[in-house]
């Protein structure tokens, strides 16, 4: 007979602590332990039943006492203790008024490094991409911050340098997908090594700081954050050959960097001597794009040959040892996925030779990013020569003047007036729209959300519909001259019947007679209807083959598509309704 075991040996009381007791375990206060936790990405867990674990449902904090052991060997954990030895040290020489002895001791304040901790965290280069958005959001944020007693200038500093530093490698590697203007500010999404990377910049209006914040929780999120971006930017860049860090003029020009007072002031005192070595290192960037971008896709491609005539017999010898595959699965072929892959590179280029001259009014630290990530050549205008674009106002390049006012007070022949708006829509439509709504004082058109995919029982606004229809150049004339030259139906039945009646009687050459087209319409209504009965008793077949349990499922789906039709059809209505509202006040006008 095996020993009987005791409560709380072994189960869910085992496998659960609580937070006080993992703050008495690891020794440490509150607050570090806070902040190990988010450096090391351990969160609460929520135990299944709370009562086997301390006996109580008391609303309390759990963690997983692996969590908790796998922590005691964090390196960490010495430098949180140096730097309470450290705050001790400082105070009391503070405390008996030692200006000497306290510079000293702020010399060798201890250094919390957590680079070992996003090796940790990311094994692999795809894992930090994938988990960017996040890091992106937060350092976006806090570089649109003033200084205050909280966050410092040299953090603010220091994300701004790393954002610009990030949106460079999206202009160069042309990775900028969509792009949204909501009220909380610009929704930017790239396609960085295969993964989707969805982030928010907010506008760059004057930040009030709020008070009821904890920013050291945050500090510690942008600390890790920080880290994790620069190891990012520095791989990221290795990988199209570019050098990191990138210059400073350089990164601007590309990255709509703004140049503080103290770099403006050093580039006006050495403008002589520095002005044509930006301009020669601007040239040979430009030059030398489309030089590494051929050698990079000459480079995929020569290393993706041999994987490719691999998989190619892996794929064949699978067709022959299964018996069972079927030869005519709607597999893509080589030729459509190339014309796929042209497809996507065009998107990246359409602003390609294009030339745009930026008005004062309009937000360029986001316009000029995303032209540029398009291929499109951008300059503005500035009061300061020193922060003036490449070329001026008057240059007969320009193709498009962005401009967010009602009128201008000079207009130049040769040039498209549109505003900020029509270049995002663009971007979203993935093809040049027509400017004729976007003119100065025009009203725009609803700009739409690039991130909302319509199924087919969803409403879709005729704005959506007008836009697709636009990208894809759809032109419903040619649809309807199409459907009208398409050759009639013939019901195969009939004309079986009619043969026969013919063979019978002995008119062996007679043919099938035309088919009265009064009668056409009736045919195909009769076959649609026939086609739809045998479908749906096909349906009422299957249903009665399933189990209840596919049977429940089934009808939910149904349930909640019949939902969905029932409000794409108020929606429906509801917006016809306001489109006669309107037209009626147009009339009374």
């Amino acid at each position: 007979m095996g020993r009987i075991k005791k409560k709380g040996e072994e189960g869910t009381a085992t496998e659960y602590m609580s937070r006080s007791r993992a703050v008495r375990k690891l020794q440490l206060s509150l607050a570090d332990f806070r902040r190990l936790c988010i450096l090391k990405g351990i969160y609460p867990r929520e135990p299944p039943n709370k009562k086997k674990v301390t006996g109580s449902t008391a609303n309390r904090t759990y963690y997983f006492v692996k969590d908790i052991n796998w922590l005691l060997h964090e390196p960490l954990l010495q430098r949180f203790r140096e730097l309470k030895t450290y705050a001790r040290r400082l105070k009391k020489a503070e405390a008996k008024d030692q200006p000497g002895v306290v510079k000293a001791i702020r010399r060798r304040e201890p250094k919390v490094k957590v680079n070992h901790l996003v090796k940790e965290r990311y094994p692999s280069f795809v894992d930090a991409i994938r988990d960017l958005d996040d890091c992106l959001c937060m350092l976006f944020l806090f570089a649109s911050f003033p200084q205050t007693g909280v966050i410092r200038a040299r953090m603010v500093e220091k994300c701004r340098r790393l954002c610009n530093e990030f949106m460079l490698y999206v202009v160069r590697a042309r990775a900028l997908r969509k792009v949204f203007l909501s009220i909380k500010g610009i929704y930017y999404q790239a396609e960085i090594m295969g993964q989707t990377v969805t982030w928010i910049a907010p506008y760059q209006f004057a930040t009030d700081v709020p008070t009821d914040v904890d920013f050291r929780v945050m500090g510690t999120f942008l600390q890790f954050y920080l880290t994790l971006l620069g190891f990012v930017n520095f791989k990221l860049y290795a990988t199209l050959g570019m050098h990191y860090p990138p210059q400073f003029e350089a990164a601007q020009s590309e990255a709509s960097e703004t140049m503080s007072k103290h770099h403006r002031k050093q580039a006006k005192k050495t403008e002589s001597r520095v002005a044509q070595a930006l301009a020669d290192v601007k040239a040979a960037m430009d030059e030398d794009l489309n030089d590494e971008e051929e050698e990079l896709d000459a480079q995929t491609k020569q290393e993706a040959a041999p994987a490719d005539r691999d998989q190619a017999s892996f794929d064949t010898f699978e067709a022959m040892a299964d018996p069972a595959v079927d030869s005519d699965m709607n597999v893509p072929s080589g030729q459509d996925l190339e014309e796929a892959a042209a497809e996507a590179d065009a998107a990246t280029r359409i602003f390609q030779n294009l030339y745009f001259f930026l008005s004062r009014e309009v937000p360029r630290y986001s316009l000029e990013f995303v032209i540029r990530s398009f291929g499109g050549n951008v300059s503005w205008d500035a009061l300061d020569e020193a922060e003036a674009g490449p070329y001026g106002v008057d240059d007969p390049r320009i193709t498009h003047h962005i401009v967010d006012r009602p009128a201008v007070s000079q207009t130049f022949d040769g040039r498209h007036y549109v505003q900020p708006q029509w270049v995002y829509d663009c971007i979203n439509a993935k093809a040049l729209l027509p400017t004729s709504t976007y003119t100065l004082g025009a009203v725009l058109p609803p700009h739409l959300s690039p991130f909302v995919e319509e199924g087919a029982d969803d409403y879709m606004p005729p704005e959506r519909r007008a836009q697709l229809a636009a990208a894809k150049n759809i032109h419903s004339t040619d649809m309807t001259i199409d459907e009208s030259e398409a050759p009639e139906e013939i019901d195969d039945e009939d004309i079986y019947r009619k043969e026969l009646e013919a063979e019978l009687r002995g008119d062996d050459t007679a043919e099938a007679p035309e088919e009265p087209k009064g009668n056409t319409a009736k045919r195909k209504k009769t076959k649609a209807e026939k086609g739809k009965a045998a479908e749906e008793e096909r349906k009422e077949m299957a249903k009665l083959m399933m189990s209840k349990r596919d049977r429940t499922l089934y009808n939910r789906i149904v349930h909640s598509k019949k939902q969905k039709q029932v409000e794409a059809q108020k929606l429906t209505a509801r917006r016809q309704q306001i489109d006669k509202e309107k037209s009626a006040k147009k009339s009374k006008k």
